[in-house]
């Protein structure tokens, strides 16, 4: 225990540090004024948040750039990038689109396109934008909708990044960029090679900008399907793209200046490495004094069976009912409803372990109390800081409502997995190797039986299968986390807590409203 806490304060020294400079980068940055309003996008979002940055004064005018994120993303993801056009001299408005972020009207993807429309509308009928001074930049989904804008917006130019597939519109826009990342997943890079075919070769000279038939697919290697918005290389290409659309040929390009993005990742670092004080000390006042050891390792064999056969199970089910389609979150229905349905058998099967070993009164519930309240404070502490500079993860009050329902449907399988896992022993040993590999394995068995449904048709739910890049980092920090409070409370149940209430609020904060 000491050696724990001497470790817990070395890492909350470390973690201050690097929050403290995380906070010193974003002030140092060149700074850009900000301010949000509510536009009116039609029918599909009468409220439409949008993040407006103004151009940096020292920079000569150059025009309106309007942005769109990606499916599951927002606003202030695409921020850093939005900040490098305004030092440009561009007047930048982020979007939020339907059912992200902080926009908490229903998503859909015809209700995405509708708002796009009616956000574009406004902001052209009360004289913000002039089409031929504007801009479209778009990435993922926001890609494939600025190329669909293209019958209805006379953009200058338009910049897709990483387009999602889109039906085409009658026309090319006017000064197409298609940035390409070369590990993208292939249904966009075939779209991009079909939509280079149709235009051609590359047409990049002033004249080909005067008669609003640029083009350029811009192939980025060693990139994957969302790093171009934070590369430099090509967020200089995209800038002067964009110049050179708006007849602004002549205005320099800036040097990318990305501190404010580098800061509050190193900010989130800090804060994330001074959780396990914090923890200390919830655990402390709970009075919680773990044994060495709560139980022995499962039979590796008989786990291997069982998560594949509940994986199958939850999948026929759901295909069927899905006990969580009142959730209403894009996706997160599913994956709750998934989840739910596979984690109950499991945690029938694995718990008699765990609680039939004997406890004191009251050491569950103080070890719960633990997980919960550590739980909701780095969430809390993550998401307010990510706000600042990083993505909307802070959730509304729409967001927040689903919280409570989707940690009950995860707490099963969460506590199935514990069970299965046994307790924590040393981070750098060959058992604990093994238990990371399992724990992966799990995870890994329970998505493949997602992917599977989904590439038989007996699911559409595509989120959960796209996400799962995002889903496997979280899960990876929140098994982090779930052994910490398992090492200080000494409590499968507590670890269980955490890890539903976790994996519940990134769900609840990033899939869309729907």
């Amino acid at each position: 225990m000491a050696s724990m806490a001497r470790t817990s304060l070395i890492a909350l020294a470390a973690g201050a540090l690097l929050l403290g400079l995380g906070v010193i980068l974003q002030q140092q940055a060149v700074p850009v004024t900000a301010h949000d309003v509510f536009l009116d996008g039609g029918a599909a979002c009468p409220g439409a948040p949008v993040r407006i940055l103004e151009p940096v004064q020292s920079a000569p005018a150059a025009g309106s750039l309007v942005v769109f994120h990606g499916l599951g993303a927002n606003r202030l993801v695409m921020l850093p990038l939005g900040r490098q056009f305004a030092a440009a001299g561009f007047r930048v408005f982020l979007v939020d689109s339907p059912g992200h972020g902080v926009n908490p009207a229903p998503f859909s993807f015809a209700s995405n396109e509708a708002c796009a429309r009616g956000v574009l509308a406004r902001l052209e009928r009360s004289g913000e934008i002039t089409p031929r001074r504007t801009v479209l930049l778009g990435h993922s989904m926001g890609g494939g909708l600025v190329i669909r804008l293209a019958d209805d917006f006379l953009a200058a130019g338009t910049i897709a990044v990483a387009g999602a597939p889109v039906v085409r519109p009658h026309r090319l826009p006017a000064n197409l960029l298609l940035v390409a990342p070369q590990f993208d997943m292939p249904p966009i890079l075939e779209q991009e090679r079909e939509l280079g075919a149709a235009a051609g070769a590359t047409r990049d000279s002033a004249e080909d900008f005067r008669q609003w038939r640029g083009f350029m697919l811009l192939r980025v290697p060693w990139q994957t399907h969302t790093s171009p918005i934070f590369s430099p290389g090509a967020t200089r290409a995209m800038v002067r793209w964009a110049l050179n659309s708006v007849g602004a040929s002549a205005s320099p390009a800036p040097r990318v200046d990305h501190r404010t993005f580098h800061g509050a990742l190193l900010g989130l670092a800090g804060i994330l490495m001074m959780f396990p004080a914090a923890l200390d000390m919830f655990a402390k006042l709970a009075g919680r004094q773990p044994p060495r050891n709560e139980f022995a390792d499962a039979d590796v064999r008989i786990v291997l069976l069982a998560w594949p056969a509940a994986g199958i199970f939850a999948a026929i089910v759901v295909g069927f009912w899905m006990p969580l389609s009142r959730l209403h979150l894009f996706g997160g229905d599913y994956l709750g409803s998934f989840l739910l349905v596979a984690g109950l058998p499991l945690a029938m099967g694995f718990s008699s372990r765990v609680l039939l070993r004997p406890h004191r009164p009251g050491t569950a519930v103080a070890a719960a109390t633990v997980g919960l309240v550590a739980a909701l404070a780095i969430s809390s502490a993550v998401g307010g800081w990510s706000n600042r500079n990083l993505a909307e993860l802070w959730p509304i009050a729409a967001r927040w409502a689903c919280l409570p329902l989707l940690a009950a449907a995860l707490l099963p399988a969460c506590f199935a997995e514990e069970c299965a896992l046994g307790s924590p022993g040393p981070w750098f040993s060959g058992r604990g190797a093994r238990r990371w590999l399992l724990f992966m394995g799990l995870r890994g068995i329970l998505w493949s039986a997602m992917l599977a449904a989904f590439w038989f048709g007996a699911s559409a739910a595509l989120l959960p299968v796209i996400f799962a890049g995002p889903l496997g980092g979280v899960s990876l920090g929140a098994r982090i986390g779930a052994d910490l409070v398992h090492r200080r409370t000494g409590s499968a149940t507590g670890a269980a807590v955490f890890d539903a209430i976790l994996m519940a609020w990134f769900v609840a904060a990033v899939f869309p409203l729907a």
